[in-house]
């Protein structure tokens, strides 16, 4: 067999090929737009109570903790801290009582906070389905810790402890 033989049996399936490659290139595509509007009330969070987190002595980590009354048996829970160390990830929980109180009893344990942004690392809202929860808010005595480790980063009151910054009903 000689080389113009071999040549002879490759331009066929050279030719497949490339009529294969403009054909699928060629078939039309439909680019949708997204849609961006929801049904009636819904992806709306309206009602809400936040409060401030301090630094704690020897921390430059603060921020707020917002709760949303998602529904009469879901509040939502939302942290965003400042100066947080990128490759940290902090705890964060409910206490029990003032923070003057010093309290070690852990209420709720809340997700780990990502240091790179701030926020909850597994979602942006930490989900308590308890019902009543949110209503029962304004009485609840308690106060809100973020850790590295055993340290103490930021604190803040909240429930009967400390009025809102911000609210919404």
């Amino acid at each position: 067999m000689n080389r113009f033989d071999k040549t002879r049996s490759v331009i066929p399936v050279l030719g497949l090929f490339l009529a294969m490659l403009v054909f699928l290139s060629s078939c039309e595509q439909n680019k949708y737009e997204p849609n961006t509007s929801v049904a009636p009330g819904g992806g709306t969070v309206t009602t809400y109570k936040s409060y401030t987190l301090t630094s704690a002595t020897g921390s430059t980590v603060y921020g707020r903790v917002v709760f949303y009354k998602y529904s009469a048996s879901v509040t939502m829970v939302e942290m965003g801290l400042y100066n947080t160390v990128s490759g940290t990830t902090y705890s964060s929980a409910i206490y029990e009582g003032k923070l003057a109180d010093n309290s070690t009893k852990s209420l709720k344990t809340l997700d780990a906070i990502n240091g790179a942004t701030g926020d909850f690392g597994t979602s942006k809202y930490y989900v308590i389905n308890e019902a009543g929860f949110y209503d029962k808010l304004g009485t609840y005595n308690a106060n809100v810790k973020i850790m590295a480790g055993s340290k103490l980063m930021a604190s803040g009151n909240i429930g009967s402890n400390a009025s809102p910054v911000s609210q919404s009903q």
